[in-house]
């Protein structure tokens, strides 16, 4: 309810703003017809008001009610548009579906972590849960056995009696890469089917678990909790309902949770009892080591646990060879036979997950010198060459290269930044810009909207006190009664005009935004944020005067706060002289960022944990990029 009061606030105030102004003309239409003794025109001056009121009143109550009632049937199809929409693009971002992506490999998993097969299998003799999804079998103990690829971990999902996996590796093994490809398997079957089987196949949504407080809120609240406040599907007055709604139908959404790690170690047992009485589908993608702890505590009842297995060196060396889009780097023949010729050697092992793949791949560019990886004196283990290739992210995005724009900060500044920002997150994996005013202390936020207020109250003294004695004299005007033509004037039809454009902003500003498709980024959310403040500064403007609409339209947005708390921290010496949302968009065309939804998240976690415990990374002596140096006169504009 706060969040859509919050984004229909200024709605209502424009409508108050024309009711008031309805209501004054009409008085004063009727006393000035009744001082020139004329009745018709006090009766067309009350239908003159009350044609200007109308329409803004009909466009209100449109916004109130929200859309037509939708069916559940109807919203699983538009969240599904969403979600594919969503990940699809996310998908491609990484290069997890072009060129072919790195193989997927998995078998049970041999951690005490959930109950026996044969529970997740149904055969117990109670009623499986959930029946195969359409154009899929059902799973038997000798398919689980049997583990498999991409294609085989759809089966499990449709084919599951109980509806529910884990999915546990080690950091880095491609657990979310995979949570992904999953989802897209699903969305893609879900499309090829006709509309009496698509029914059936529940929508699958990604998110990740913080937030989430599985002893106070349940599974199905916090769900469609999430879903009102991800997409704008559901950004109406009727849209928290709808959710809930689609979240209590049968089979009609599944939940992807990512992150059960990141959750505060004592609420994870509970966070599994919860997701076990869930009335959907789940899949819960964790670390193997906090899963085992979390299931010391209560497990996923009917859960089957599959382990992601590293990825063969020679696989390795097929992916690294197609996955070059231009001129490898020095020393890239080598690397790639050394992989297949050494199987089982340190560079192999090193290379053996999606993780250090995708940091080979994206951080070595052309005039880069890829056989340092290849010298056993500098890199004698696996963890040394993971090491390596975190720690050429930064230098690898943040570096001048020949024939590229000049980064707009440097490397100083970025790791600066982000080593502030990965602290605070500490291990939550969501950056949401609006959490930032958490980060500095509120007292002097507080003082600066008092300020601004004060300045803005005197601005708006000095001008009427100005333009008053320049047109008056210093004597008081006296108030006559106009003549008819006064009604119709431009001055009186503006006036109401204005009120009732004010409402048409208000509602374009803040509505406009707002669509059936994907998930809004941080970015649009910070520019909506700043339409809504300036629309309800002007809906104020109107309402109570220029001083009250000045301050409303300064300090309503959330980025106001933002703002501000970034300048506290800047002033504090915790963070370079950069902007902001010009940063963060900078590192997610970097790639060191990227968007999920609403939120920012670091493009490889584990740099982000890297960046949060050690403050900075040990960094070889040799350079990144060997051809070209930093400019170290270049700074924040």
């Amino acid at each position: 309810m706060g969040r859509w009061f919050r984004d229909r606030w200024p709605v209502t105030v424009g409508l108050i703003v024309v009711v008031a102004g309805t209501v004054v003309w009409i008085g004063w239409a009727y006393r000035l017809a009744s001082a020139e003794r004329s009745d018709a025109l006090a009766l067309l001056g009350i239908v003159l008001a009350l044609l200007l009121g109308v329409p803004p009143l009909v466009a209100w109550l449109g916004q109130w009610r929200g859309p037509a009632a939708r069916s559940v049937d109807a919203l699983a199809d538009l969240l599904a548009e969403a979600v594919s929409g969503q990940w699809r693009a996310v998908a491609n971002e990484r290069r997890l579906v072009i060129p072919e992506p790195i193989p997927l490999r998995w078998s049970l998993s041999d951690l005490a972590v959930t109950g026996p097969v044969t529970a997740a299998l149904g055969t117990l003799g109670t009623p499986p849960a959930f029946p195969p999804l359409p154009d899929q079998a059902r799973m038997t103990e000798a398919d689980l056995h049997a583990g498999g690829g991409r294609t085989e971990l759809h089966a499990l999902y449709a084919g599951l009696a109980s509806g529910r996996v884990v999915v546990v590796g080690a950091p880095g093994a491609g657990k979310s890469g995979a949570a992904i490809l999953l989802l897209l398997d699903v969305l893609a079957h879900r499309d090829h089917l006709d509309n009496s089987q698509r029914v059936r196949i529940p929508v699958p949504v990604l998110l990740t678990a913080h937030g989430w407080n599985p002893i106070t809120t349940s599974a199905q609240d916090w769900l469609a909790g999430r879903l009102a406040a991800t997409y704008p599907m559901f950004a109406h007055r009727g849209g928290p309902a709808e959710a809930a709604a689609l979240v209590a139908a049968h089979d009609k959404v599944a939940l992807f949770l990512d992150g059960l790690d990141e959750m505060d170690e004592a609420l994870r047992p509970a966070a599994l009892q919860a997701l076990a009485d869930a009335p959907f589908r789940v899949v819960v993608l964790t670390r193997s080591q906090e899963m085992v702890q979390a299931a010391s505590g209560g497990w996923l009842v009917g859960a089957v646990a599959v382990h992601l297995h590293d990825v063969a060196a020679t696989e390795a060396a097929d992916y690294l060879e197609r996955a070059r889009t231009g001129p490898p780097p020095s020393g890239w023949a080598q690397l790639l036979t050394c992989l297949r010729t050494h199987p089982d050697g340190v560079v192999a092992r090193g290379l053996s997950t999606p993780l250090t793949l995708t940091l080979l791949r994206d951080t070595y560019q052309p005039g880069d010198d890829v056989r340092e990886l290849l010298n056993p004196s500098r890199y004698p283990s696996p963890d040394a060459i993971e090491q390596r290739l975190i720690a050429r992210v930064l230098p690898a995005a943040y570096t001048p290269r020949p024939g590229r724009p000049p980064p707009r900060y440097t490397e100083q500044q970025a790791r600066q930044a982000l080593t502030f920002i990965a602290q605070q997150m500490d291990t939550n994996r969501d950056l949401a810009w609006w959490h930032i005013p958490r980060w500095a202390p509120t007292i002097p936020r507080v003082l600066a909207t008092g300020l601004a207020f004060e300045l803005t109250a005197g601005l708006a003294f000095g001008l009427t006190a100005g333009l008053t004695a320049g047109l008056g004299g210093g004597e008081p005007q006296r108030i006559r009664l106009a003549n008819w033509r006064v009604v119709f004037s431009r001055r009186r039809l503006g006036q109401v005009f204005a009120a009732g454009l004010t409402v048409g902003l208000t509602g374009g500003l803040i509505e406009g935004g707002t669509g059936e498709g994907s998930p809004l980024g941080p970015r649009g959310i910070w520019r909506n944020d700043q339409r809504a403040g300036l629309a309800g500064g002007l809906a104020f403007r109107l309402a109570f005067g220029l001083t009250v609409g000045l301050t409303v339209g300064l300090t309503f947005p959330e980025t106001w706060a933002t703002r501000l708390a970034w300048l506290q921290l800047r002033l504090a010496g915790r963070l370079p002289a950069v902007r902001l949302m010009t940063f963060l968009e900078d590192a997610r065309e970097r790639n060191v960022l990227h968007v999920v939804g609403p939120v920012y998240q670091f493009w490889h976690a584990t740099l982000q944990d890297q960046l949060a415990s050690q403050g900075t990374l040990d960094i070889p002596a040799e350079p990144a990029v060997s051809h070209v140096s930093q400019d170290p006169k270049r700074v924040s504009p």
